[in-house]
């Protein structure tokens, strides 16, 4: 039933507004703030609530009927899976640029760790940031949440997503809270190297897998970083779109090119992460 699981909520949050409903995330920023009490700077806030959470979650989820552990799991992979409109979000970056918002979307960029600001500008600077901020935001979204599904049931991915969630705390983002950013970058490690490997067989395998293949177990190169380099890889034999913007500068326009090949490689790399998942379920069970 876990394949059915994986396909429904991707249905569900593909084409409906669905999971909206469960993605009210005020009670989990309650939560941690009332499990911080006057000791914020520790790590207790962390170990009670997404850590313990999720445990019990397991506990409860492995104790129901099958039905009603099916509904439940069901569910909870719903409430894990991406927040927001983020497909048309992504979708919409071409278009703001074009309007002539590209600061507003640089510094959306710098704000999210995109942009690499310790490295001198040129032609590709901006590129290689877009590249960033979408793997990390298919990574998040989609591929770490159904990755740890798929190993650890339920569970596994609402710990990933209250993980996220703790790091986006605005305390934690404040320095009021304990970031917990190397548990989220250990959680990201696999779904990432298993993104990559999609995205090597969406796209110009041959060039991609050396990439993928020699960066594979890299541990200091962050998630999102392997990945920006796996989809640029992926896309050397693509051709870059034609783009009338006469007064666009060097580094936008190649966005611009680029940009419509890279929204279709992560179209396929999509659709390939969640058959190979959905065969793996079938084979192992």
């Amino acid at each position: 039933m876990s394949f059915i699981s994986v396909l429904l909520a991707y249905c569900l949050s593909r084409f409906t507004g669905m999971c909206k409903v469960l993605h009210g995330d005020g009670w989990f920023a309650a939560l941690v703030k009332m499990a911080a009490g006057a000791r914020p700077a520790g790590s207790r806030a962390f170990l009670l609530v997404p850590v313990g959470l999720s445990l019990l979650l397991a506990v409860v989820w492995w104790q129901l009927a099958f039905w009603p552990a099916f509904f439940a799991g069901l569910l909870l992979l719903l409430f894990s899976v991406g927040r927001g409109d983020w497909r048309a979000d992504l979708a919409a970056l071409p278009g703001r640029i074009a309007d002539g918002k590209a600061e507003s979307v640089w510094l959306a960029l710098q704000e999210d760790g995109s942009a690499d600001t310790s490295v001198a500008d040129g032609d590709d600077s901006f590129w290689t940031a877009i590249c960033r901020h979408v793997a990390a935001v298919y990574l998040d979204r989609l591929f770490a949440v159904f990755l740890w599904f798929f190993l650890l049931g339920p569970a596994g991915a609402v710990f990933y997503r209250l993980v996220s969630l703790y790091n986006t705390l605005p305390a934690v983002r404040a320095g009021q809270l304990q970031a917990q950013r190397g548990w989220l970058d250990a959680l990201a490690w696999l779904p990432a190297r298993y993104m990559g490997l999609c995205a090597c067989l969406a796209g110009n395998f041959a060039t991609a897998f050396h990439v993928w293949r020699g960066l594979l177990l890299d541990t200091r190169l962050a998630p999102d970083r392997y990945l920006a380099r796996c989809l640029e890889a992926a896309l050397v034999s693509e051709n870059g779109a034609a783009v009338d913007c006469a007064e666009t500068d060097p580094a936008l326009q190649l966005t611009l090119q680029r940009h419509p090949a890279l929204q279709d490689l992560l179209v396929r790399t999509e659709i390939i992460g969640l058959v190979g998942l959905a065969l793996a379920i079938l084979l192992l069970h």
